[in-house]
């Protein structure tokens, strides 16, 4: 399968750094598929589906061994499986759970004011649509049509999420001073 998602990568270069962030990553995203969906082969189908989008997008990652690069990857990975339960109605009650009950994954950053450190963990906090937005968005500095394309959503519903998680960080931070 790896030879499929090389031949989506341009330069040899760009190949040679997919296949190590291939070896790197890809059981941690089969795991997160995993826990989110319960069979194998939907986890499997799920970590293929998120590595398509990472080939198809793959020019805009720099480093394949850093905190960012692997926060994208496990946001790009559960919202595929998200997604995949969600379309299975009887699984939604599950994946919203799971969501709910997940550690956060986003990068580590400095904590150089208090401001900042706390309206970190307001963040951390939110509902998983509106956080993961927000994290690619503000932390890692990626366009709305960007996030589009790797979550597998239209830019009008990205532009919606980063607005209500916005007033939702705006109203928590308010309202815990």
């Amino acid at each position: 399968m790896l030879n499929v998602f090389l031949q989506i990568v341009d330069t040899p270069e760009e190949q040679s750094r997919f296949e190590d962030l291939y070896y790197s990553y890809r059981k941690l995203m089969f795991y997160i598929a995993s826990e989110i969906l319960h069979d194998p082969g939907l986890a499997e189908d799920a970590v293929n589906e998120a590595f398509f989008r990472i080939a198809k997008n793959f020019s805009k990652i720099n480093e394949v061994h850093c905190p960012r690069t692997r926060n994208f990857i496990v946001i790009i990975v559960r919202n595929i499986s998200i997604d995949m339960v969600r379309r299975d109605s009887a699984g939604a009650a599950a994946a919203e759970e799971f969501v709910d009950t997940m550690e956060d994954t986003a990068a580590e950053l400095p904590e150089s004011r208090l401001e900042f450190a706390e309206t970190k963990r307001v963040i951390r906090e939110l509902p998983a649509i509106y956080r993961d937005v927000l994290l690619l968005f503000f932390v890692d500095g990626y366009e709305t049509k960007e996030i589009a394309e790797f979550l597998g959503l239209h830019r009008e519903t990205i532009k919606k999420r980063l607005q209500r998680g916005r007033a939702m960080l705006k109203e928590r931070l308010r309202d815990d001073e």
